[in-house]
């Protein structure tokens, strides 16, 4: 006679769950339970297990449920982006709880540079609320010229040929690229870039009473991101800002750069 095995209900619950996550990239507490049809407080249990394993986390920038980038079933590698937001994290709450004023990190993709992660939602000054995925110009941002500035030539002449051929106000500048190459140099020499003035007036969020600095995040030569820090004009200088914390926001990228596992070769 044969045993009649039961199926684990609770694990079933789990891996519905971990589907539905696989499957949105990033989903809300109401997304999930829209899709799964599970109760939120058993949503919840779930995600607190699939955490706890190193399974799934949860932003604290934006409060939604992603799979952990150390996840490498289903086929499917979830990628360096997903890896740097995932190690980013935690560095950048210990800055944000260090300098109090927020940072975000950010890559290169297709012309400007997208937010990863972010400190915003942890500080208590008000700055400019971007969300991850939010994009900023590549010349008028501090994260897209320290990109540039520490890019490889070949990649750098190509980003400024695409910007070049922009009808956005904002990329005009790399129409003459002898000047903005002579200032990427500065920026390179001097390790950390500043947001230009003035950036954000013309339409988008309004970015124009905010300073930043960015720094650079490395993994050997090889530039992988950048690194901000943000403050609000007005309740400090941009000198005070270099003085008193840019070894802080270089330590924080260092940490971020050695953290992240080598490129397969």
């Amino acid at each position: 006679m044969q045993t009649r095995v039961k199926s684990v209900r609770a694990l079933a619950r789990g891996l519905e769950v971990f589907k539905a996550l696989h499957h949105h990239r990033s989903a809300s507490l109401q997304e999930l339970h829209q899709d799964t049809g599970l109760a939120k407080p058993t949503l919840l249990r779930i995600l607190k297990t699939l955490e706890e394993g190193g399974i799934a986390r949860r932003s604290a920038s934006d409060g939604r449920y992603r799979v952990s980038a150390s996840v490498r079933f289903f086929g499917q590698n979830l990628g360096e982006e997903d890896a740097i937001a995932e190690l980013a994290a935690p560095v950048l709450d210990r800055l944000c709880r260090d300098v109090i004023w927020p940072s975000d990190l950010a890559v290169y993709k297709e012309g400007a540079m997208e937010i990863l992660e972010s400190s915003r939602h942890q500080t208590p000054f008000m700055v400019n609320r971007d969300r991850i995925g939010f994009r900023v110009h590549m010349l008028m941002s501090a994260m897209g010229r320290i990109y540039l500035a520490f890019s490889p030539a070949a990649e750098r002449r190509a980003i400024l040929m695409r910007l070049s051929r922009s009808n956005d106000p904002y990329d005009h500048a790399a129409r003459n690229p002898s000047t903005v190459l002579a200032d990427l140099a500065k920026d390179r020499a001097r390790g950390y870039a500043v947001r230009e003035a003035g950036y954000g007036r013309w339409g988008y969020t309004d970015r124009s009473r905010a300073g930043a600095i960015a720094v650079p995040v490395m993994q050997g030569r090889r530039v992988l991101a950048s690194l901000s820090l943000s403050w609000a004009a007005g309740a400090t200088t941009r000198e005070q800002m270099v003085d008193q914390h840019l070894d802080r926001l270089k330590s924080a990228a260092a940490e971020i750069g050695t953290c992240l596992p080598a490129p397969a070769a």
